[in-house]
C-alpha cells in the first residue's frame, strides 16, 4: 500500500469540487486563511455590491473570479485581505420588481393607490427575499467571501456614511441644485443617469422616425419663412426660439410665391421645382433679433423673458438640416442658450410624458402626437418637406421605456468644477489595460456633463437637505446631527417617514421640510470605500487603514460608472485618487453576439455548465481569454469544454502518473534539501523556478491572467510531452537504478506541490484535492507562496534542451512526411533527442540558422522488427488495462508471433512472466 490516496485517472471535477467545498465549509479554511495573517500587512480591496435583484450570469461571474484570484495571491504573500460581500439594494431595479408584483403601472399609482409606507415595505421584504441564491454561484465558481457580515446599501450604518459623503460634498461647494437638461424615463418618471445608458451597447435602438423641415414665418416680411429641420414633431409644439450660427453663412432665396432663410451650405436640400433664386446673402448675426411667428400660442407670454424671437447659437452647424435649429427646453443645448437669452422657458410634456392641461392634444403620450403635429403644420402650409430618419435612441436600462431629455430641477455634483482635479488624481491610477487610463476613461472624464444625483423615487437613500420657505437650507451630515436639529429619535431615513421629519430653521423660525427626491443609487455605490465600514462614525477607524484601496475591478462599463462615481467623490472630498490598481474586463456576449438574454436563448445556463464541467473550468475560460484584458468575448461552451480536456486534465494526468508509480514503489517524500543530478531533473526544476518566477512578475503582480495561465500552459507542455515522457522507465518496474528513480520521484512531488501553490488563486479546487494528497497539510490555502531555491533556477541545461525539443519535433515532422511511424526505428538519422524520436544515431553536419533533418526515408533505413516489437507492446498495454490488471502486475500473453530478438524487452515493458505462442493475444493474470 502506497503513501498517497489512490487517483482516479478519469476524474468528475465537478464531484471533486463539491467535496472540496464541504471540506472548506466544515473545517472554517477560509476564515482560517483571514486569521492567519490578521495582524499582517494589510491589502485592501473594495467589492463593487451588485444589484440585489436577479440571479448571477456569466458577467456577474466574470467580476467575482478575478475578485478571488488576487486576494488569494496577496493572502499566500502574508497579506491580510478583508473580503466582505455587499448588496446594492436601493433604485429602480428594486422599484421596478416591486411595481410588477403590486400590479402598478404608472409612478402616481404609488402614492395614489397604494401608498409610499406599504411601497417601502414591499421593496424591504423583496430585497430580504432575494439575496441568499447568489450563494450557489459564489461558492461554486470558488470564491470566497464573507456573506454572513454583508454590508447593504438599506442599512442604517450605510445610508448615514453616504449622508456624510453628501455633506462634505456640499460643504465643498461640489452639489447644487438647479434647472438643467437630463436624459428622463416617463415611465419611471424620474431623470437617469447618461452613464447608466452608455455601459450597455443594448440600452440603445434604433429607430425611423420623421425629419422634416418646417417653416417659420418672418414676422414683418411676407412670404417669407425661416426653415428649420428637426425628428422632434412633439417639440414643435412649444418652440419659443430658433437658433443661427451669427458666424455661418445665410441666404433668403425666392421659390414659387414664398422666400426663405436658411444656410448657403444647406442650398441642396431645397425641392428642384420649382427653381429658386438668391435674393440675398448675409451672415447669421443679421438675424439675430427679429422674429417669428409661433405654430402654437397655448401659453401665456412671460412679461420678463422674450419669446418667438431669432438667437445666437455656436453650437448650430450646417452639416445637418437648414443651418436654422428649432429651440424649446427639451435639450443640453437649447435651455442653457434660453438660460443665457433670457427665453421663456415652457414645458408642455408632464412628469409622465402627457401633455399638460391646456396644451394641444393635452392627456396624449408626447410621441403620439409626432403625427398629429405634422398633419396639422402640413395643413396649415407650416411644413416645406417631409422626410425619414433613422438614428439610435436611448432606453431606460431598467424598464426599457424610450428616454427623452428632460430639464429637470434637482440637484447635481458639479463636475465641470471637477474636470482638472479628476485629470490629476487619474494620473496616480493604475490602470490594467493600460490604454483605459488616457483613452476611453480619460475622454469620458472630459466629456462628462454634471451629474444629477437625484431621483424623483421613493426607495432610496434620502436628499439630505431640509429647505425653508425663507431660501435657507439645512443640511445635516449624520443621524446625530439630524436629531439634534430636529428634536426627533430617528430610527428609518427611508421614506416616508424621513419625510415627517422637520427641523426649525436657524434664520428665520418657521419650519424646514426635507425635499421630497431621494439618491441616486449610483451615489451610494461611489461611497462604498467609507460606508461600507460606517466611516467615519466607526470608532478606531483610520482611513489611511483602508483608503484608497489598492485594487478594484469590473467590466468596461463600469468605467463611465461605478470607477467614475467612485473617482468624483474621493476627488471631491479628498482629493486622491479613489483606488490604487482596477482591471478593467470586457463584456462576455451571447452566442449570437447579442446581449446574454433569456429570450433569445443565446448562451447555456450558467448553473447547468458548473454543474457539468465545474468551477475551476469556469475560472480557466475567462481568466486566459481576451477578456481579461478588456476585450468582449462570445459565451461558448466549447471552450469551456476544452479547459477540462486540456490544462486540467494534463495537470491530472501528470499527478496520476506521479501517484500511480510511487505508490507502487512504496516511495515516500524526503524534505531534505534536493539537488538533482539527473539531467531531466535540473531542468525542469529550472523550468519550474522560471515559470512561477514569470508568473509572478509578468502575471500577478501585473493583474494579467492570460499571461498566469499562458505559464501554467508552457509548463504543462514541457512535463507532459518531455518530462514524463522521457521519465516512464525511470520508474515503476522498468526503472534501472534506484536512486535516480527516487529523485525522480521526488522531482515530481515537488513539482506538483510547489505548484499546486502557484495554481492556487487560478484552480483552488483542484489545487487543493493535488496539495492535500501530496502533503500532511491542511490546505493549500494555508500555505505560503512558493519560493524555490535560486540555484535551481536559470540552469544553463535549458537552452540545449530546448534546442534537442526543437530537433526531436523536426524529427517527428520528418517522420509524418515519410509515413513512418513513431514505433518503427530509423537507423541512421545526445541520447535524449534519439529516445524521444526513435532514432538509433543522430548525425552532425556543420551549423545552419534552422534546424534541417536530412536522411532516408526508405524501409532499408528502417528497424521493421523494433517496430513491430513496439508496436506489439502497445497490443499487450491494452490488453492488460482490459484485462483489469494492475500496474505492478505479472501476467502470461498469450500471441501469435513476436521477434525474438525483442523478446526480453517485450517481457520487461509488459511485465509478461511468459510469452506463449498461441492463435491470438490473450492476457492470463497471474495466480
Amino acid at each position: 500500500k502506497g503513501k498517497f490516496k489512490p487517483v482516479d485517472p478519469h476524474p468528475n471535477f465537478p464531484e471533486i469540487e463539491e467535496e472540496v467545498l464541504t471540506y472548506w465549509q466544515k473545517e472554517r479554511i477560509f476564515e482560517k486563511s483571514l486569521e492567519r495573517n490578521k495582524d499582517g500587512k494589510k491589502w485592501n480591496f473594495l467589492d463593487g455590491p451588485p444589484f440585489i435583484t436577479g440571479l448571477p450570469h456569466y458577467g456577474s461571474l466574470l467580476s467575482s473570479i478575478p475578485k478571488d484570484v488576487f486576494p488569494r495571491y496577496k493572502t499566500m504573500n502574508g497579506f491580510y485581505v478583508r473580503r466582505v460581500w455587499g448588496w446594492d439594494c436601493h433604485g429602480l431595479p428594486a422599484e421596478n420588481k416591486v411595481e410588477e408584483k403590486l400590479g402598478i403601472k404608472r409612478k402616481k399609482d404609488i402614492e395614489e393607490k397604494v401608498g409610499v409606507k406599504k411601497f417601502i415595505d414591499e421593496c424591504k421584504l423583496y430585497v430580504n427575499q432575494v439575496s441568499s441564491e447568489w450563494e450557489w454561484y459564489v461558492d461554486h465558481v470558488g470564491r470566497w467571501v464573507d456573506f454572513k457580515n454583508a454590508y447593504r446599501t438599506m442599512d442604517m450604518p450605510y445610508m448615514e456614511s453616504v449622508m456624510w459623503v453628501f455633506k462634505q460634498m456640499y460643504e465643498k461647494g461640489y452639489i447644487y441644485k438647479g434647472l438643467r437638461v437630463s436624459l428622463y424615463c416617463p415611465h419611471c418618471a424620474t431623470p437617469i443617469s447618461n452613464f447608466e445608458v452608455a455601459m450597455d451597447a443594448d440600452n440603445y435602438k434604433e429607430v425611423t422616425e420623421p425629419a422634416n423641415i418646417y417653416k417659420y414665418r418672418f414676422q414683418g416680411e411676407r412670404d417669407t419663412y425661416f426653415l428649420a429641420w428637426s425628428t422632434t414633431p412633439w417639440n414643435k409644439i412649444a418652440t419659443p426660439a430658433l437658433a443661427v450660427n451669427p458666424k455661418l453663412k445665410y441666404v433668403k432665396v425666392a421659390q414659387g410665391s414664398e422666400k426663405y432663410i436658411l444656410a448657403k451650405a444647406t442650398l441642396k436640400i431645397l425641392k428642384k421645382h420649382p427653381k429658386y433664386k438668391i435674393l440675398e446673402e448675409f451672415t447669421g448675426v443679421k438675424l439675430v433679433g427679429n422674429k417669428f411667428v409661433s405654430h402654437y400660442d397655448f401659453y401665456k407670454a412671460d412679461s420678463g423673458k422674450k419669446a418667438f424671437v431669432v438667437i445666437p447659437g455656436d453650437f448650430v452647424t450646417s452639416e445637418e438640416g437648414t443651418g436654422i435649429v428649432t429651440i424649446a427646453a427639451y435639450g443640453e443645448d437649447d435651455l442653457a442658450v434660453m438660460q443665457k437669452e433670457n427665453i421663456q422657458i415652457v414645458l408642455h410634456v408632464d412628469e409622465e410624458g402627457i401633455l399638460k392641461k391646456g396644451v394641444p392634444w393635452e392627456g396624449q403620450y408626447y410621441l403620439d402626437t409626432n403625427q398629429l403635429v405634422n398633419h396639422d403644420l402640413k395643413s396649415r402650409g407650416l411644413m416645406y418637406s417631409e422626410d425619414q430618419y433613422t438614428h439610435t435612441v436611448p432606453t431606460c436600462w431598467r424598464c426599457n421605456t424610450r428616454l427623452y431629455y428632460a430639464p429637470q430641477n434637482a440637484w447635481y455634483v458639479d463636475v465641470q468644477s471637477l474636470k482638472e482635479k479628476l485629470k490629476e488624481t487619474n494620473k496616480k491610477v493604475n490602470w490594467y489595460p493600460a490604454h483605459f487610463k488616457y483613452g476611453r476613461y480619460l475622454k469620458s472624464l472630459e466629456n462628462a456633463p454634471d451629474w444629477c444625483i437625484s431621483r424623483s423615487r421613493y426607495w432610496g437613500s434620502p436628499v439630505p437637505v431640509w429647505e425653508c420657505e425663507c431660501g435657507e437650507k439645512i443640511v445635516p451630515g449624520s443621524i446625530k446631527n439630524l436629531e439634534e436639529l430636529s428634536g426627533q429619535k430617528i430610527n428609518d431615513l427611508h421614506k416616508p417617514g424621513i419625510d415627517k421629519v422637520t427641523i426649525k430653521c436657524p434664520k428665520c423660525g418657521k419650519v424646514a421640510k426635507r425635499v421630497p427626491e431621494v439618491l441616486d443609487s449610483w451615489i451610494e455605490a461611489g461611497s462604498a470605500p467609507y460606508a461600507e465600514r460606517h466611516f467615519p462614525f466607526k470608532k478606531n477607524l483610520d482611513l489611511k487603514e483602508f483608503f484608497p484601496p489598492d485594487f478594484i475591478t469590473e467590466y468596461t462599463g463600469q468605467i463611465r460608472a461605478w470607477f467614475y462615481v467612485l473617482h468624483v467623490i474621493a476627488t471631491a472630498i479628498y482629493e486622491k485618487e479613489a483606488f490604487k490598481n482596477v482591471l478593467v474586463s470586457g463584456v462576455i456576449l451571447g452566442t449570437d453576439g447579442r446581449k446574454m438574454s433569456k429570450n433569445y436563448n443565446n448562451y447555456p445556463d450558467p448553473k447547468e455548465m458548473l454543474q457539468k464541467y465545474g468551477g475551476d473550468a469556469l475560472r480557466l475560460y475567462l481568466l486566459r481569454s481576451p477578456v481579461m484584458r478588456g476585450e468582449d468575448i462570445l459565451i461558448s461552451e466549447e471552450k469551456y469544454r476544452e479547459q477540462v480536456r486540456g490544462l486540467l486534465l494534463i495537470l491530472w494526468n501528470i499527478y496520476n502518473f506521479f501517484i500511480t508509480y510511487a505508490n507502487i514503489d512504496s516511495w515516500s517524500p524526503s524534505n531534505k534539501s534536493f539537488l538533482p543530478k539527473n539531467i531531466l531533473d535540473e531542468w525542469i526544476l529550472s523550468r519550474l523556478e522560471g515559470n512561477i518566477r514569470n508568473m509572478v512578475q509578468k502575471g500577478y503582480d501585473k493583474f494579467d491572467t492570460p499571461e498566469i495561465i499562458g505559464q501554467f500552459a508552457l509548463l504543462m507542455q514541457d512535463l507532459s510531452l518531455w518530462y514524463v515522457r522521457r521519465s516512464r522507465e525511470r520508474v515503476g518496474l522498468t526503472a534501472k537504478d534506484k536512486n535516480d528513480r527516487d529523485d525522480c520521484y521526488q522531482t515530481l512531488w515537488i513539482i506538483l506541490k510547489e505548484y499546486s501553490k502557484a495554481l492556487a488563486p487560478i484552480v483552488p479546487f483542484t489545487s487543493e484535492e493535488i496539495y492535500r494528497n501530496l502533503t500532511s497539510e491542511v490546505s493549500v490555502h494555508l500555505a505560503d507562496w512558493p519560493r524555490l531555491p535560486k540555484e535551481w533556477g536559470e540552469n544553463p541545461i535549458e537552452r540545449p534542451m530546448l534546442e534537442a525539443m526543437k530537433i526531436a519535433s523536426k524529427i517527428h515532422a520528418y517522420r509524418k512526411e515519410a509515413s513512418v511511424k513513431v514505433r518503427i526505428p530509423f537507423k541512421l538519422l545526445s541520447y535524449l533527442v534519439l529516445d524521444e524520436t526513435n532514432v538509433y544515431k543522430l548525425v552532425y553536419k556543420g551549423k545552419s540558422k534552422e534546424i534541417m533533418i536530412i536522411g532516408d526515408k526508405s524501409q532499408k533505413n528502417q528497424d521493421i522488427q523494433a517496430g513491430q516489437a513496439r508496436e506489439l507492446i502497445r497490443q499487450i498495454q491494452i490488453a492488460r488495462k482490459e484485462a483489469g490488471c494492475d500496474l505492478a502486475e505479472k501476467v502470461t500473453v498469450t500471441l501469435p508471433t513476436w521477434p525474438k530478438e525483442f523478446e526480453q524487452e517485450i517481457k520487461k515493458q509488459t511485465l509478461a512472466e511468459e510469452l506463449v505462442k498461441g492463435e491470438k493475444l490473450t492476457i492470463k493474470r497471474a495466480g
